[in-house]
């Protein structure tokens, strides 16, 4: 179970910052003291972040959420949601899947082109997230991922906007787009060959600074079934930016990303 969370985790909360809660909200209807959602289906998406090959994995989401802000999600980590004025705040300790230099099926980020490079740990992180909405249309959001243990790993920002397309009862479509930025440290992890690795691998030494790393554009399409069933697709590329695209580790700038699921809400 561990194995499949890691994979349905990192693949959900790299691509989509949305909620795969997938139903229309009654906004007459009473608001519940609890609700949770959970959902199963299918990925494709590189190996790792600028990788050539890409592969299928099972796309696993559960969250629950009580009245009170407390939380507990696949994506989102277990934390606490408020919101003051305009603005939805959240706080959460949550997990960030590493890296083998090995192709793994059990793992989604591993691939033997990284072979020499040594596998990166995962990390427990401190998940903040604030979004408010412009103009009644345009969901902004801006979400940092702290590493709180393997601190070495860095910090990650991911800014991000989205808005409906069209909307009905039974239908959602949406656009989006996000912006990740990475500190020194989480660059080099990710994208860096240190002259260790560059020895046991074979790529050039290479630092990667700060900066932005990584953007992603995507539609998703959401169908509601009834009450408590609905199905969500999202399909993306995301475009490797700066130091990153750079990185002899990087061999393909663009990539697509897909996600379908087939979702229960209760």
């Amino acid at each position: 179970m561990n194995t499949i969370f890691k994979l349905s985790a990192i693949a959900l909360s790299s691509f989509m910052a949305m909620s795969f809660s997938a139903h229309a909200e009654d906004k007459t209807a009473p608001e519940a003291e609890s609700q949770a959602v959970v959902g199963a289906g299918v990925f494709y998406g590189p190996e790792y972040v600028g990788a050539k090959k890409n592969r299928f994995g099972p796309a696993l989401f559960g969250e629950y959420k009580n009245k009170n802000g407390f939380f507990a999600s696949t994506t989102r980590g277990v934390g606490f949601a408020t919101k003051v004025d305009d603005f939805n705040l959240s706080a959460a300790v949550g997990y960030r899947a590493g890296r083998e230099d090995s192709r793994n099926s059990n793992s989604l980020f591993s691939s033997d082109d990284l072979k020499g490079m040594g596998d990166i740990k995962g990390s427990a992180t401190a998940n903040l997230h604030a979004g408010t909405n412009i103009a009644g249309l345009i969901n902004a959001t801006f979400d940092a991922n702290l590493a709180l243990s393997h601190r070495e790993n860095g910090n990650m920002y991911r800014f991000g906007l989205s808005a409906p397309l069209m909307q009905t009862n039974t239908d959602k479509v949406e656009i989006g787009a996000s912006l990740n930025y990475g500190d020194a440290k989480y660059n080099q992890t990710y994208f860096g060959v240190t002259p260790t690795q560059s020895a046991n691998s074979g790529y050039k030494a290479f630092t990667a600074k700060a900066g932005f790393s990584q953007a992603t554009s995507s539609v998703a399409w959401t169908h509601v079934i009834d009450k408590n069933w609905s199905v969500r697709t999202a399909a993306g590329v995301s475009q490797v930016l700066g130091d990153a695209g750079d990185s002899p580790l990087t061999k393909k700038k663009t990539n697509p990303l897909v996600i379908t699921t087939v979702n229960y809400a209760f």
